[in-house]
């Protein structure tokens, strides 16, 4: 199997970890830059990464949460098959990637010229991810200390909300979420992924 990806995008860097945590055989290349017909076009129709081609014809997966779902289905899931267990980790996986979705779409508004700015987009945007990481700082204590189907998205969305939206200190305004991150950046996992220093 092969990884189509770009180191800074945090979708795909679930991914990638996830292989890393599971031991799984999955080559990784990163896609070229974007063009006309975006990344991975001949894989993926919608020209996005990350892009898991497996060695059967025409069933390349897209989108990073069917990605690491299939990924996770490998070997010992950590998400379950049933139950509220299962609807717990999916919704600590979506809230990741929510904020990083919101940060992603406040960059891309920030960067076209000046007078194409939305100023109310713009503040949504910033109040999206300062009440999630808020909301995350009062559940911390609820979210597993190791990677999981949800730490691996909340993880990576708060590294790249350093990277993207740098203007908001989120480890101000969540102590307890900072140092929960902080365990997690010292796993081999974390840093071969960590393409943001």
């Amino acid at each position: 199997m092969i990884l189509h990806h770009s180191p800074l995008s945090p979708f795909a860097r679930k991914c990638r970890i996830l292989i890393r945590a599971k031991g799984l055989d999955v080559k990784e290349v990163e896609a070229p830059k974007a063009g006309a017909n975006g990344y991975a076009a001949g894989d993926n129709p919608l020209g996005k990464i990350p892009c898991l081609e497996r060695p059967y014809p025409d069933v390349s997966l897209y989108d990073s949460p069917l990605i690491c779902e299939y990924l996770d289905s490998l070997k010992e899931p950590w998400l379950p098959s049933t139950g509220e267990g299962r609807w717990k980790a999916y919704r600590a996986h979506r809230i990741g990637d929510g904020l990083s979705e919101v940060v992603y779409n406040r960059r891309y508004e920030v960067v076209r010229d000046e007078s194409l700015h939305w100023p109310a987009i713009i503040e949504r945007h910033d109040t999206a991810i300062t009440n999630t990481v808020k909301y995350l700082d009062d559940i911390v204590q609820y979210l597993p200390n190791v990677w999981s189907f949800g730490t691996i998205s909340i993880i990576c969305a708060l590294d790249y909300a350093d990277f993207r939206a740098g203007h908001i200190d989120w480890r101000v305004i969540a102590p307890k979420l900072t140092k929960w991150h902080e365990g997690f950046t010292a796993l081999p996992e974390w840093v071969s992924t960590n393409a943001y220093d």
